[in-house]
């Protein structure tokens, strides 16, 4: 055997074995492809869907959608925009905020999972795939750490009317309205900015628990992956934010109330806002993260192989 295909072949062994370790380190708690037919019912099917929460999630009950246009199923919206934006699965995606007024959704399912503690923390990730505004006003978003009843009240996500409660301050208004202990969204300004911040905070606090990111495009991949060693009100959890698997930055914010940590997605557009694969997992054990590491640092020694 040449030194040549030698190399290949550990090379090889070590793309697998880092592929593998990763596969099996991170449990998918929740994902979602909305692969289904097109319906204004969000789970009318459970194609596309992967439920490894531990909570029984049948059809019609994966998701609850507390502020939507009442006229949206069968549809079309009203066109009222104070009473809230329609909702549907169209062309294998998810679309939110349609027509007029925004709307929201969140997963029937408290993801306090002891997988998630045993794993050290979770990763939430999200496609914004499209959106016709152009400002910080529009946008898609998902937001952590809520509690059902405030989950449940949520409301429009620019001014939190009527209940004075919202799931993200991304395309904000009333910031003191938010009610998530953490948010993160892509918006359309002229920047093209992910917004991210703890709970109910402005630009007063940019910088502290208010963050903005200029990137490059106002469509993408977000995610953020959250540390976690308990669930008790006051409890510290790290994060660190990504767009297209690029970080954004890092941070720590603290649990609000006790065993409470509701997952929703949140919109506000003139016509919709698109998204797709949508998932909540575990992040990789210590040890797993070790294993990668060291095939990456072994990988990376391919170009001093190259001159040798």
């Amino acid at each position: 055997m040449t030194t040549k295909t030698l190399r290949r072949l550990v090379v090889g062994l070590l793309l697998g074995l880092s592929a593998q370790v990763a596969d099996v380190s991170a449990l998918t708690l929740f994902a979602d492809s909305f692969d289904r037919a097109d319906s204004r019912n969000l789970d009318a099917s459970l194609s596309g869907i992967r439920n490894n929460t531990g909570t029984v999630l049948p059809a019609d009950a994966v998701y609850s959608t507390p502020w939507v246009d009442p006229a949206n199923d069968p549809g079309p919206e009203d066109g009222d925009a104070t009473n809230g934006g329609g909702t549907r699965i169209l062309s294998n995606q998810l679309q939110l905020a349609v027509g007029p007024g925004t709307s929201n959704a969140f997963v029937n399912h408290n993801f306090i999972n002891p997988e998630i503690l045993a794993a050290g923390g979770f990763t939430v990730m999200l496609d914004v795939l499209g959106y016709s505004g152009t400002s910080e006003g529009q946008g898609g978003a998902f937001a952590i750490g809520m509690s059902l009843t405030e989950a449940a009240d949520s409301d429009d996500a620019f001014s939190g009317d009527p209940s004075n409660a919202k799931f993200t301050n991304a395309f904000p208004q009333q910031f003191a309205d938010t009610i998530s202990d953490f948010w993160i969204g892509l918006r359309g300004d002229a920047n093209q900015e992910l917004a991210w911040g703890h709970g109910p905070v402005g630009i007063a606090d940019l910088g502290t628990s208010f963050f903005v990111s200029d990137v490059e495009a106002k469509t993408g991949t977000i995610a953020a992956t959250f540390t976690v060693d308990s669930f008790d009100a006051g409890a510290s959890v790290g994060y660190e934010v990504f767009y297209n698997g690029v970080s954004q930055g890092t941070g720590a914010f603290t649990w609000s109330d006790s065993n409470a940590n509701y997952i929703g997605i949140d919109s506000r557009d003139g016509a919709a806002v698109t998204f797709d694969n949508f998932a909540v997992t575990t992040i990789p054990e210590p040890t797993a993260l070790v294993l990668i590491a060291g095939a990456s640092v072994i990988l990376a020694s391919r170009r001093g192989w190259r001159a040798a």
